[in-house]
C-alpha cells in the first residue's frame, strides 16, 4: 500500500504544479486520474496476490491487461464527450501519466523477486 500512496502523491503533486503553470487543470486532472486509478488498482491486486500465492501474479497481470483495455477505452470515450475539454491537453497528460506510472509499476514488479533486506 505504501507504493500506491507514493504513486498518488507523485501524481497529485505533479498535477498541482502543472495546473499552476498551465490554464488547463481539468484536462490535466482527467489525464492523470485514469492511469492512476488503473495503476493503483493493479498494484493493490498484485501486492495481495504476491502475499497469498506468488505463482498467481503473472495470470493476474494478464487478466488486468484485458480489464485495463476495456477501462481505458470507456474512459477515453467518456472524457472525449465532455464539452469544452481540450482533447490535445488531455491526450498529452494521459500519455505522460500512463507511461510514467507503468514504468514505476514495472520497477515495482521487478522488485517482487528481489529478497528484501532489513
Amino acid at each position: 500500500m505504501k507504493q500506491v500512496t507514493w504513486m498518488a502523491a507523485g501524481c497529485v503533486g505533479s498535477w498541482l504544479v502543472a495546473a499552476l503553470l498551465f490554464d488547463r487543470a481539468s484536462e490535466l486532472f482527467l489525464g492523470m486520474i485514469g492511469p492512476l486509478v488503473a495503476a493503483a488498482a493493479t498494484w493493490i491486486a498484485i501486492d495481495r496476490a504476491q502475499r497469498q500465492d506468488p505463482s498467481r501474479v503473472t495470470r493476474l497481470l494478464m487478466g488486468a491487461l484485458m480489464a485495463k483495455v476495456l477501462f481505458f477505452g470507456a474512459f477515453v470515450v467518456g472524457v472525449s464527450r465532455v464539452p469544452g475539454l481540450d482533447l490535445g491537453t488531455f491526450g498529452a497528460a494521459f500519455f505522460v501519466y500512463f507511461v510514467a506510472l507503468y514504468i514505476v509499476q514495472a520497477f515495482l514488479i521487478r522488485g517482487l523477486g528481489v529478497p528484501q533486506t532489513s
